[in-house]
């Protein structure tokens, strides 16, 4: 065998010399052909096309027992994924596009709410989408098909599966609430994904009051739920400093005038006991300072805003924010 021969699993034993490769007999459910079945899925981005796949020196019939065999997924008429794939991204190449909007964002780890449809975007020349779930059903027979389509205009860069970030953002801008956009935003400024005047300039030519509604968006955020809070806070006319250091305290999420100090504990978090006397300790030191304290948790911020709200413009009208 030549050096740098290449195995693969092949219906018919052959040897050709000008393609230096052996062809086996055996069928396509060892580790070799596994490995090789997903090297060559995975270098074309994780979802190949059967040109490609029929290039690459697979055959119709090698690529049919393989998905018979569970090793690739037919995700759609035409095209291969392995299995692993995220089942989000499987349903948007079944529909016949890209993930995109919250759902990209999503994908990307961007900061947003659960979702129970999927946003794709296709070409504007596509026809026949299929549905999220099974690809022999139109999309357009179903009553309730989970799949928001949004059309391309512009050509924009992207991979196979997903609309570029900034091109997610822009989606989310016409398609959910500010605040969800914002939020969104945020965690892409953290993640270095856009900056601030970048995020600015995609806003800019956005129709009537978008710009402002979108343009306070903050790097310093910690989490989805203090995105919100700060948010809301400064639809309501009020400018909440985020991650304010407090000498023997340290961080706090929120600081309102110079007293008011709000604090967001996330579902994940405080799951020890150490974690909670911290947040104790915190508490009484920032008393001791001075300072008025009010804590919510993530249900309150997404599911009780009201309660919420009157809380902090109680404390407000008390002056609890002054120094």
């Amino acid at each position: 065998m030549r050096v740098g021969t290449r195995i693969r699993c092949y219906p018919q034993a052959e040897f050709s010399t000008d393609l230096p490769i052996w062809r086996l007999a055996a069928p396509p459910t060892g580790d070799l052909c596994r490995m090789d079945i997903r090297h060559d899925v995975n270098r074309f981005g994780g979802l190949a096309a059967t040109h490609e796949l029929l290039r690459a020196g697979w055959t119709s019939h090698q690529l049919t027992r393989l998905v018979n065999s569970g090793l690739v997924i037919r995700v759609r008429q035409g095209w291969y994924t392995v299995p692993e794939t995220a089942e989000a991204l499987q349903q948007s190449v079944r529909v016949g596009g890209r993930l995109a909007c919250i759902s990209a964002a999503r994908a990307y780890g961007l900061w947003v709410p659960g979702t129970r449809k999927v946003h794709v975007i296709v070409e504007p020349h596509v026809s026949r989408l299929r549905s999220a779930t099974d690809k022999t059903v139109r999309l357009s027979s179903l009553r309730s098909p989970g799949v928001v389509v949004h059309w391309r205009n512009e050509c924009t860069a992207h991979d196979r599966f997903t609309s570029s970030v900034r091109e997610c953002l822009r989606q989310m801008c016409v398609c959910q609430q500010p605040e969800v956009v914002v939020a969104a935003v945020d965690s892409a400024l953290r993640r270095g994904f856009i900056t601030r005047p970048e995020w600015l300039c995609e806003i800019s030519t956005l129709p009537g009051r978008l710009p402002h509604l979108l343009e306070p968006v903050e790097a310093l955020s910690e989490s989805i739920i203090e995105s919100f809070t700060r948010y809301r806070l400064w639809r309501l006319g009020l400018e909440p400093r985020v991650q304010v250091k407090i000498r023997g305290v340290g961080r706090v999420d929120l600081l309102i005038g110079t007293r008011l100090v709000i604090e967001l504990d996330g579902w994940e978090f405080h799951s020890s006991f150490e974690q909670f006397e911290e947040d104790r300790r915190r508490g009484a030191v920032l008393s001791l300072l001075g300072y008025r304290v009010l804590r919510f948790s993530y249900r309150q911020i997404m599911y009780q805003w009201s309660e919420v709200r009157a809380a902090i413009e109680a404390s407000i009208a008390r002056g609890d924010h002054l120094g």
